[in-house]
């Protein structure tokens, strides 16, 4: 799920909105193997979508064209290794939570957004250690923030399924995204290589990912109530809305700083989160291709499916998860065909 999940986030949609899809994919495939109860696996599907998507604030299209280059290809593979260590790291840490939420999580927001800042300005920003292309139209990089943000996440925390997690999502990262890279390097013309990638990325830090994941249920959210319904705007709004209109480089870590606010109280919204706000953000992509229509009617049914959902309970993960699954492909699809006609 993660693997397909990564290849339709590189074709429906960049950055951090994109990257929510491997993650609530992934989150859903574990919660079914694990025959988890909606309320138990609202958390996880929520975190993990946010948590997946912060590594989505990384720039990496440069450091494969520093790989390709037979004088930089040392660089641009250290570089790739280390963006997708850091996208694993700090993607277990926020996933951690729904087995560790704290109950006053302020805390936890102010520490990712400080060490962020302090990353991105310290490191990042005078570009001491830089991945990228240093003269021809040099990208903000990120990952020495978002570093940061994990390791003193991870030191406030203490608890050992939050560095287990994390531990894990960094090897997996490492290998998927840093081992995924070669395929770049084939020497044949037209072969997706950048493709073949982002497959090997997902399926390899999944794979690792999910022998981290502890046998015992996350936290148990609390039951849906009929006023719920009010959350999916309000997240929707929260999450595309800061993203797509904040002007900072890390305006996505604010997006998951707020969310981490709001999960605690309102931990039956994290399938809100996770299913219905990653789909809204998938169908937003629709946007670009002259599909209004579809756009909003895909980005604001998802709340009348969740509600619908909830009151079955049974095999609601294994069903939002074939049906993200299948609305994304779908998209693909719309942008497929309005690309291939232009």
């Amino acid at each position: 799920m993660m693997s397909i999940g990564w290849a339709l986030r590189g074709s429906i949609g960049g950055g951090p909105l994109g990257a929510m899809i491997p993650g609530a994919l992934w989150a859903m495939a574990v919660a079914h193997q694990r025959k988890w109860t909606a309320r138990q696996a609202s958390l996880l599907v929520g975190l993990c979508a946010i948590g997946i998507g912060l590594g989505g604030q990384m720039t990496y299209g440069q450091t494969i064209g520093l790989l390709r280059d037979v004088d930089t290809r040392w660089w641009g593979l250290t570089g790739l290794t280390v963006k997708g260590a850091i996208w694993g790291l700090l993607g277990g840490t926020i996933l951690s939570l729904a087995w560790v939420m704290p109950a006053r999580p302020v805390r936890i927001s102010l520490l990712l957004l400080g060490a962020t800042q302090a990353g991105w300005m310290f490191v990042n920003e005078p570009k001491l250690i830089y991945f990228s292309h240093p003269f021809v139209k040099p990208r903000a990089e990120i990952w020495a923030g978002l570093l940061l943000s994990a390791l003193v996440v991870l030191v406030f925390l203490r608890e050992k399924i939050s560095w287990r997690l994390a531990l894990y999502g960094c090897v997996g990262g490492a290998l998927g995204f840093g081992g995924g890279s070669f395929f770049n390097l084939v020497p044949v013309a037209g072969f997706p290589g950048w493709k073949m990638m982002e497959f090997t990325f997902g399926l390899v830090m999944g794979g690792v990912m999910w022998f981290a994941v502890p046998q015992e249920a996350p936290v148990e959210s609390k039951e849906f109530g009929k006023w719920d319904w009010v959350g999916y705007p309000l997240l929707a709004a929260l999450v595309i809305g800061v993203d797509l209109n904040l002007q900072v480089r890390f305006a996505y870590s604010v997006v998951v700083a707020l969310a981490l606010l709001v999960l605690p109280r309102f931990s039956q919204w994290g399938w809100m989160l996770g299913f219905g706000v990653t789909l809204a953000a998938a169908c937003w992509e629709l946007q670009d291709q002259k599909h209004e229509v579809w756009a909003a009617v895909l980005g604001t049914a998802p709340v009348a499916v969740v509600a619908w959902w909830q009151m079955r309970r049974g095999n609601f993960t294994r069903d939002a998860m074939w049906l993200l699954l299948g609305v994304c492909c779908w998209i693909y699809c719309l942008e497929y065909f309005a690309m291939f006609k232009a």
